[in-house]
């Protein structure tokens, strides 16, 4: 007991130093996973080299959903029985090898499976990461600490989505990848040496994951936010395009464009978070912008340029304080608590990324029958959005689940 109050006053004593380690990554880890959307679009650098049409890079955008959807469940259960750290490292250092993977790959095939495995690490190390985290910060802070997390994670969106553009014009779209990569592994580096080791449970001591799989407001966050989530990334992934090839707009000025949706998210997220730690109320601060994110993604369909440059950042701004509340929720149910954080996350996220699997193909797709018509991919997108957002009304408050049976 003595040594484990040791190891825990060490950690919160350096937990500020840890939080940056931890954010820096996630930075990181975004960039890895948005780097490839500037290279997208049915005029891409992609498109060109490799001769991809636009179908295939929904396939090739989906494929990191599906390596991300399948791993995180096991990346819940083997960061509770092996540790966050090691588990969150471990997925940060395939990712990285993935995305310099991404820069090496000779033709679709080959990208294709980088991608996927980009997915896998991706999958190691979110829910992990944040597990490092919610030992280290009261109950009450969670809120704030996980919009910081969530904001990391649209700063590094940022950089990848326009970041990458100046780039690949200066280095070229395979060293731009490998780039990436090469970046990622110097913040394993480092998180290796300023992250605190795991501290290891005896298998007596520890609770039943059955509770975590059996508790109802956890699915029904999952499914709720599924339709959001599939919205959003492939928002992310396509805006881009999407004025490029409906507008005709540069390839900077539509990178500027896309990428303030991940900016505006950098300032929701900890407001959100923090908004939800104050009133106590994390329902309504996933709800309530949830249904206006999903309004935002259909009026996509019909603003012009002008509208576009207001109403992609205020989607952005709303979307982080749906996710940054959604994460914080889950370690409040009893069934979860902190030790089981990342599995309760990983069960919404798995939920997410793989429902949200057919969401880009199908958005390709849309574009493509309709003649590179974008319109009616958004109104698909935005509108199952708000269809599915409608569970969220069925969770308990996370905040009143310490009272009563939460399940």
């Amino acid at each position: 007991m003595e040594q484990q109050a040791e190891i825990l006053q060490s950690a919160s004593s350096r937990r500020w130093l840890v939080l940056c380690s931890v954010l820096t990554s996630r930075v990181i880890y975004t960039i890895n996973w948005f780097n490839i959307a500037p290279l997208l679009g049915a005029t891409g650098l992609i498109a060109v080299a490799l001769n991809v049409d636009l179908p295939s890079q929904g396939l090739l955008t989906s494929s990191f959903l599906l390596g991300a959807g399948i791993f995180q469940i096991p990346a819940g259960i083997v960061s509770a029985r092996w540790g966050p750290k090691n588990t969150s490292q471990l997925g940060m250092l395939i990712l990285s090898l993935s995305g310099i993977g991404e820069g090496l790959s000779p033709n679709f095939p080959t990208l294709l499976v980088s991608r996927f495995l980009l997915g896998l690490g991706a999958a190691l190390f979110f829910a992990p990461a944040i597990g490092i985290l919610t030992p280290l910060f009261k109950p009450e802070e969670e809120g704030f600490v996980l919009g910081l997390y969530n904001s990391c994670f649209n700063i590094g969106g940022a950089l990848g989505l326009f970041g990458w553009v100046l780039v690949t014009d200066l280095l070229g779209w395979r060293q731009g990848l490998i780039l990436g990569g090469l970046i990622g592994i110097i913040s394993v580096l480092i998180g290796q040496v300023v992250i605190p080791h795991d501290r290891t449970v005896a298998p007596a001591k520890r609770r039943s994951m059955r509770p975590v799989f059996k508790n109802r407001s956890i699915w029904l966050i999952a499914f709720g936010v599924l339709g959001l989530w599939g919205s959003i990334f492939s928002s992310s992934s396509f805006l881009e395009a999407y004025t490029k090839d409906t507008f005709g707009i540069s390839p900077y000025i539509s990178g500027v464009m896309a990428s303030l949706i991940m900016f505006a998210s950098i300032f929701g997220g900890p407001i959100g978070g923090r908004l939800s730690d104050k009133f106590r109320r994390r329902k309504i601060f996933i709800f309530v912008p949830g249904i206006l994110t999903s309004l935002g993604v259909i009026l996509f369909g019909i603003s012009q340029p002008r509208e576009l440059w207001l109403l992609i950042p205020l989607v952005g701004f709303l979307d982080s304080i749906v996710f940054s509340t959604m994460y914080a929720s889950a370690s409040q149910y009893p069934e979860v608590g902190r030790e089981y954080a990342p599995l309760g996350i990983s069960i919404i996220n798995s939920v997410q990324i793989l429902g949200s699997y057919p969401i880009p193909i199908i958005f390709t797709l849309l574009v493509k029958a309709y003649g590179n018509n974008y319109s009616p991919g958004w109104f698909f997108m935005g509108g199952l959005s708000l269809a599915m957002m409608m569970l969220v009304l069925w969770i308990r408050e996370p905040f009143k689940a310490n009272s009563t049976s939460s399940g």
